[in-house]
Parts: C-alpha cells; sequence; structure tokens
C-alpha cells in the first residue's frame, strides 16, 4: 500500500503525553509518520491525535479521558460503523487489537499491533467480519489527497 506522496502527520508525541497521559504503540506512530490521517481503500478511516494544521477539530482524542489503565482507544472505524480499537492494557506495544463490528454483538481480539492488523487484513491473512468491503489491492488516501480531490478547479467543494 504505497504511502502519500505528501507524507504522513507531524504529531508531537512527547506533548501529547504530557497533555493527556496517553502513549501510543510505536508502530501506530510510524504509521502516522508515514501515512497520517485518511482511509484504506475508501473504507477504513484512520485516526490520529490533533496535529499543527490538522483540518478536524474532532480526532482521535477529541473526547478521551486521560489515560486509564485497562481502558479502549478506537484508532479506526470504517463507513459501515465497525470499530478498529485497542484494549489500553499493560505497555502500549502489548496493547491488543479489537474490532467491533457495528452490531457489536462480539468483539474479535488480534493479540498483535496495529500495523501488523493492517498488514495481515490487506494480505488477506485475517478475516474480521466486517460490514462493509475493503477493495483490494488496498490503497490509501490522505486527507490532504482527499480534500484536493474534493476541491474543483476555482477551489470550491465539488456540488456545493
Amino acid at each position: 500500500m504505497p504511502p502519500p506522496p505528501d507524507g504522513g502527520d507531524l504529531v508531537d508525541w512527547d506533548a501529547l503525553r504530557v497533555e493527556t497521559g496517553w502513549e501510543l504503540p510505536a508502530d501506530y506512530r510510524d504509521f502516522v509518520a508515514v501515512y497520517g490521517m485518511g482511509a484504506i481503500s475508501d473504507s477504513i478511516g484512520i485516526s490520529t491525535p490533533h496535529f499543527e494544521g490538522s483540518p478536524y477539530e474532532d480526532h482521535m482524542l477529541f473526547r478521551a479521558e486521560q489515560r486509564v489503565a485497562d481502558g479502549e482507544l478506537t484508532w479506526a472505524s470504517n463507513e459501515a460503523g465497525d470499530d478498529f480499537l485497542w484494549r489500553c492494557v499493560g505497555e502500549p506495544e502489548r496493547w491488543e487489537v479489537i474490532f467491533r463490528p457495528r452490531s457489536r454483538g462480539q468483539d474479535h481480539g488480534y493479540e498483535m499491533g496495529m500495523a501488523e492488523f493492517l498488514l495481515r487484513l490487506v494480505r488477506g491473512e485475517i478475516h474480521p467480519p466486517l460490514e462493509a468491503e475493503l477493495a483490494m489491492p488496498a490503497t490509501f488516501e490522505s486527507w490532504r489527497e482527499e480534500e484536493r480531490r474534493l476541491l474543483d478547479v476555482d477551489g470550491n467543494l465539488e456540488g456545493f
């Protein structure tokens, strides 16, 4: 899945930890640095904490409380309302990935990091019961690319 041409997003991880108490897993921080906020195959929207230049006020930690032991934190969702979370137990590098279908019937736990989960998902090695189709081969569109695509030649949003 090629990264966006503009690169990822620059989050001040140290300031985030001081301000919120949250320290996020290294593979997630690396993903944000390379890919940033955006969507995988126009389906799975990857959330990030607020960063300088972010176009959205509602971000990953917008309504999150200070870091609490044994909590959950959503890092992505898809257009069908399925959520991708961490079960925040222990050190961030050991957090379990949770897939929660929109139906909320049963969580599916994966003892791996976010990056491994996504890699295995797009390779077809794991099959969570997604309520939305994930087109293959996987692509990634950053929020910057989406903004450019939605703006017409006069700088107006298409359709408005």
